[in-house]
């Protein structure tokens, strides 16, 4: 009894708590030795050893092992039921009073949930970083013996953004026309498409299914989208062309593709070419049937 834990009525004999205060987490049990005598001076003593088991009350509240835990990097594309981070609160009571459930206040958007007994961080939604970059959830540790002692962590989970969204133009189709013989390295048009990741430089190539006839005539600027003339167009070979064009982020899904559809006519010289032949020939014709006549 050297901390006064204890005292004893010297003539009853009883046992009283001192003026500290028991703490279990500490000691759960004191062994005394207690003394009997008839007087001061009376060389006849017994002695009996008592222990004290102290028995536990809830007064300890549970204690997380970090006030924030972060998960930094989650991918979107993590299934349903991915772990993500496992927090940890301890409480040294005993029973009821030291065991501990958790529960997720605040932040999970109904994407993850906590196991009530582990702390274990799942997810049970599917993620999406072009809707949301990161979650801050507020998860709480509640002992289960009155007066339920309650205590709160953050929870930081940021998501790793992927190569998960398809690839869009701006148009689902373009439509050039063209005036034949055409100068070689003349702009038809630029394509343009967009990639919701943001990750990497969209590229741009013909469909390998595009006709030979097409693409004998046609190329396209991997990075730019422009698509320029490269061969001798006539008309008469072929007034109608439909190349497909390819969009890709290098990503796992099917890439985008849109349809450039390529019209040709005469041209205008042509036309008057044309024209002017069979004014002449026609004048001819005219001529020779006056002397005819005339003759």
């Amino acid at each position: 009894n050297n901390n006064n834990l204890f005292s004893i009525d010297r003539h009853t004999g009883l046992v009283t708590r001192g003026i500290r205060t028991l703490d279990r987490e500490t000691s759960s049990s004191h062994v005394l030795e207690v003394e009997g005598y008839n007087s001061d001076e009376s060389s006849i003593r017994s002695s009996v050893r008592v222990i004290i088991y102290v028995d536990d009350a809830n007064d300890e509240v549970p204690v997380f092992t970090q006030q924030q835990y972060n998960r930094l990097g989650l991918r979107e594309t993590a299934g349903i039921g991915t772990s993500v981070i496992v927090v940890r609160a301890t409480d040294p009571d005993s029973g009821d009073g030291g065991a501990v459930a958790y529960s997720i206040v605040s932040g999970a958007d109904h994407k993850f949930e906590v196991d009530i007994s582990t702390g274990l961080l799942t997810t049970v939604d599917y993620l999406d970083y072009e809707t949301k970059t990161s979650y801050l959830m507020n998860v709480s540790a509640t002992d289960q013996a009155p007066p339920f002692h309650r205590v709160f962590c953050t929870v930081y989970v940021t998501l790793l953004n992927e190569l998960d969204e398809a690839v869009a133009f701006f148009s689902a189709g373009y439509e050039a026309t063209l005036q034949e013989n055409i100068a070689t390295g003349t702009e038809v048009v630029q394509v343009q498409a967009r990639s919701p990741d943001n990750l990497n430089q969209l590229t741009y190539h013909f469909d390998p299914d595009t006709s030979p006839a097409a693409l004998a005539l046609f190329k396209i600027d991997s990075v730019t989208g422009r698509i320029t003339v490269k061969g001798l167009l006539d008309r008469e070979k072929g007034d109608f062309y439909t190349l497909t064009v390819v969009a890709d982020n290098g990503g796992p899904k099917k890439d985008s593709d849109s349809n450039v559809v390529c019209h040709f006519v005469w041209t205008f010289f042509a036309l008057i070419l044309t024209f002017k032949l069979f004014f002449v020939l026609t004048a001819s014709f005219f001529y020779q049937l006056h002397l005819s006549l005339d003759l």
